[in-house]
């Protein structure tokens, strides 16, 4: 064999290495084999509602209100002061020490308090597992009128309608995680469970580590 005719091979050779990939991946996507999980949120992601700042609630501040995650000798979270006054401003201005870099869960409170009490409290613990990263996520409620459970450590409170989705076809959300400028990034249904919710706050709190200060 000439000199000529094993550079050619090995050029040949060459190519198909390089072209290799584009056949595999058709491949993959015919069978439907190998693709990595497309799933990248355990709710609807980017669903159609408007920012958090297009909201028009009315922020409400408590003596109590406070951003630390605490609970009492019990275990449990203890009740909130009463007497609310309103505040203006998206809660990173209207919750007390709160950091602007905040992730929100947020929820419409239920109208049967043993329910709202229960949710409140589901939050407020998933909210204290997040160890050191607890401040940066806050927890929103909002109700119409006026509140029917007791408030809980680091829960901001609003009145006002909680919007629906701009897409009519789309399902009620249960809560929705809103990012810090107001997005709201992935809402909930009423099957969602606090593990699934946790995983998804985990992997936007690694994703969007705190900048130096």
């Amino acid at each position: 064999m000439t000199h000529v005719m094993r550079q050619r091979l090995k050029l040949v050779a060459l190519l198909g290495l390089l072209s290799a990939p584009l056949p595999l991946a058709w491949a993959m996507l015919s069978a439907q084999v190998g693709i990595p999980e497309g799933r990248v949120a355990n709710g609807a992601l980017l669903p159609k509602v408007k920012p958090l700042t297009d909201w028009s609630l009315d922020y409400l501040v408590t003596e109590n209100a406070t951003d630390n995650v605490t609970e009492n000798a019990t275990g449990n979270p203890t009740d909130g002061a009463v007497g609310a006054k309103e505040a203006p401003g998206m809660p990173p201005l209207a919750a007390r020490g709160a950091d602007e870099q905040r992730f929100w869960l947020s929820w419409p409170e239920s109208n049967q308090p043993q329910l709202a009490a229960a949710q409140a409290e589901r939050w407020w613990r998933l909210h204290r597992a997040l160890g050191k990263e607890a401040p940066r996520l806050g927890r929103l409620v909002v109700a119409e009128k006026a509140f029917v459970h007791p408030q809980v450590p680091g829960e901001q409170r609003a009145l006002g309608r909680w919007p629906a989705p701009n897409d009519t076809t789309s399902a009620p959300h249960q809560l929705r995680l809103i990012d810090p400028h107001g997005q709201v990034v992935v809402a909930y249904g009423p099957e969602i469970t606090p593990q699934a919710v946790m995983k998804d706050v985990r992997r936007l709190l690694k994703r969007n580590p705190v900048g130096p200060r």
